[in-house]
């Protein structure tokens, strides 16, 4: 059976470089391959979850792999083949899959770059949500009883689970950085390890716990008493 591809634009965050998903998008479909181009796997997986299921077996070019696979086992799917093209060169991927990167027809390229032009972007909140590796989580708890949103829950047999992603306060990260295990990922971040990378880009932050919990205690109290002020006005 002929692989099938999805590949991720992340069109709101823009780690994946447009001209670089136009590209292999039109190398693999110059190939003959079946290529479907999404706007974000994360919001698919958040919002779309009948659609992110159909994902299952094919192979995803997107960002880091630890990343997908995760996020893939959050929605109980088996981890596919995955490419990192946030980090990889289209010719490093292309060669990861054993095609040439051949010169592809403009004509093709065009029409994936007016497909990416295309998509609509979010403002604001854009599926900004934890998810765990599960082969590195210990189950400690520590992001569960350091998150004020209700973003975690503990099942029956005290294992963190996400479930409710729309609560998560968008743009913060700091329950992945009380995680010993660095198993928390938040696949939208700028950085490493907490976006599902290798390497340590935040090794030399210095994590106050405390003042991340007071940071985190004082947006919920704004929060909530936003939501009592509406709730007068009505």
């Amino acid at each position: 059976m002929s692989k099938e591809f999805i590949i991720c634009g992340c069109v709101s965050r823009h780690f994946m470089e447009k001209e670089k998903v136009a590209r292999i998008a039109a190398l693999l479909k110059l190939k003959g391959f079946e290529v479907q181009v999404v706007p974000d796997l994360c919001e698919m997986a958040e919002d779309q979850e009948e659609a992110f299921r159909a994902l299952e077996g094919k192979v995803v070019i997107a960002c880091h792999e630890r990343a997908v696979h995760s996020l893939m086992a959050w929605r109980g799917l088996l981890a596919p083949e995955v490419l990192n093209l946030r980090t990889h060169t289209v010719e490093e991927v292309a060669t990861q899959l054993g095609i040439k990167p051949n010169e592809v027809s403009e004509e093709l390229l065009e029409e994936y770059r007016r497909e990416l032009a295309d998509f609509p972007t979010k403002q604001g909140h854009d599926a900004w949500f934890p998810i765990i590796d599960r082969e590195r989580c210990v189950s400690c708890g520590k992001c569960h009883d350091f998150c004020l949103f209700g973003v975690y829950t503990l099942d029956e047999d005290g294992n963190v689970q996400v479930t409710d992603p729309h609560s998560c306060k968008n743009n913060c990260p700091a329950c992945a950085r009380t995680c010993p295990q660095e198993a928390v990922i938040f696949p939208k971040h700028a950085t490493a390890p907490i976006n599902g990378g290798e390497a340590q880009e935040e090794v030399n932050i210095k994590i106050d716990t405390k003042q991340l919990y007071n940071e985190a205690l004082r947006e919920r109290l704004v929060a909530r008493r936003a939501g009592v002020s509406l709730l007068k006005k009505k």
